[in-house]
């Protein structure tokens, strides 16, 4: 099954959220996301603990990863539709029926349809830098992202971020230590077995150096 066997689903104007063949879509600048109920335990058919990874881009690492670790529920957002129909196609082409590809903006899937859900395992791989300071407001790890993840978490879930842009890896320190929930693992190094994605070989093979961090929610005190 190749990605462009799945076409756009709908029209900007006849947008809503839609589960189609395995896929869900959510839809930007859309005010009834409230009105759509997303049954995990009915897409998935079991009760198993949920991973998420953010910005999947091509879906190549959590592919790997939910081929490997069948007894997580994975689900990959990602906000381009044209990758996000390869995360598809991954996932029908390997069979991975533990693997719910989303497509959508991170922030309005993590507010919206993850409300009645505790995830146990947070990833964000290489999220778009925005290196202009004067678009660094875009940049998905913000204090708002954080808290709203902070709320659909239980204690001892873990966040894994990886970026090889410096200053982004400096923003992310600063918003995840003005969290107290968040715990930084302070002596983290980024697993051999951690898998490897289309930017983590592009940045490796410039010689950048990758930034890795990893936190654990804590307890209410």
């Amino acid at each position: 099954m190749r990605p462009a066997d799945l076409s756009i689903l709908f029209t900007w104007e006849e947008r809503k959220p839609l589960l189609h063949e395995g896929m869900l879509c959510v839809p930007r600048n859309y005010d009834k996301h409230e009105k759509f109920d997303i049954p995990f335990s009915e897409i998935f058919e079991n009760d198993n603990p949920i991973c998420i990874e953010f910005c999947s881009g091509n879906g190549e690492w959590i592919a790997r990863a939910a081929t490997l670790y069948p007894e997580y529920n994975w689900i990959g957002v990602e906000k381009k539709f044209t990758r996000t129909r390869q995360i598809w196609s991954k996932k029908h082409n390997l069979g991975l029926k533990n693997l719910l590809p989303v497509c959508g903006m991170a922030e309005d899937f993590c507010s919206h349809y993850l409300k009645e859900t505790r995830i146990e395992k947070a990833y964000v791989n290489f999220p778009d830098p925005w290196p202009k300071n004067s678009h660094a407001k875009n940049r998905i790890i913000q204090a708002p992202f954080i808290e709203m993840l902070t709320k659909v978490s239980k204690p001892g879930t873990t966040l894994t971020l990886v970026t090889d842009h410096q200053k982004y890896s400096e923003q992310m320190m600063k918003v995840m230590n003005s969290n107290e929930r968040w715990q930084s693992d302070e002596d983290c190094i980024l697993p051999e077995d951690y898998g490897t994605s289309y930017f983590n070989r592009l940045w490796l093979d410039l010689g950048k150096s990758i930034h890795y961090m990893k936190f654990s929610l804590q307890e209410v005190s």
